[in-house]
């Protein structure tokens, strides 16, 4: 599997050219264009009662739309709902968890489950329930804004709102920023505190700062 990512990091899309017989998975709806030797078949993600926790809790699609060259070298245009970079991570040893909305397709070798990361995601603004992808091969999510991959060491604080992904190896916490007026009147929050070693994937703009922009400009 051969793929090209064009346009990054605002409005990334990512071109895959498949072999015979290579198939790829996306989430519903990505597709944006694809060759006509291509077979497209719609899947629930991982049974009904995992496809419904995805969609509700998740905040993905019930659905997996799996892209499979027929005879001829084909390929298919994916791109996610807002603009935004798009990166590949190599899924081996360690799996990888993923924020809500941030999975955009995945070689048919990674398995997603969705996964309980407790109360304290709540008020991470992330939701309850998270993605884990495991398994081997290749896995490209996206985000708003640029995504940047940090080496943690240690530990790692995190505006809540710019978490992308994190290798399992990670463990987090989430604090309120200094006292409780630092937390409400200083912008920033609560934090996420990562500890541990892996890897930390951080996107750069927050869709809620846009959306706060534009609520301003819209009359009253």
């Amino acid at each position: 599997m051969k793929h090209i990512i064009k346009h990054n990091p605002s409005y990334s899309l990512i071109d895959i050219e498949l072999e015979p017989g290579q198939s790829i998975q996306a989430e519903a709806g990505a597709m944006v264009y694809m060759s006509d030797d291509m077979k497209v078949e719609t899947r629930l993600g991982g049974g009904l009662l995992t496809a419904l926790i995805r969609r509700i809790f998740g905040g993905e699609s019930m659905f997996f739309n799996v892209f499979t060259s027929l005879k001829n070298k084909s390929s298919v245009g994916l791109a996610p709902e807002l603009a935004g970079d798009i990166v590949k991570i190599n899924i081996s040893e360690f799996p990888v968890i993923i924020q809500k909305g941030s999975y955009l397709c995945s070689e048919t070798t990674v398995s997603l489950k969705t996964r309980f990361g407790g109360f304290k995601s709540l008020f991470s603004r992330e939701g309850m329930f998270l993605l884990e992808s495991s398994g081997s091969g290749a896995l490209f999510i996206s985000a708003y804004g640029g995504i940047m991959e940090i080496d943690v060491n240690g530990e790692y604080i995190l505006d809540t709102g710019h978490m992308v992904a994190f290798e399992k190896t990670l463990n987090f916490s989430v604090r309120k920023t200094g006292g409780w007026k630092s937390t409400f009147f200083s912008g920033e929050g609560l934090t996420m505190h990562f500890q541990g070693q892996g890897k930390l994937w951080i996107q750069t703009r927050v869709p809620r700062g846009f959306i706060s922009w534009l609520t301003r400009l819209l009359p009253t």
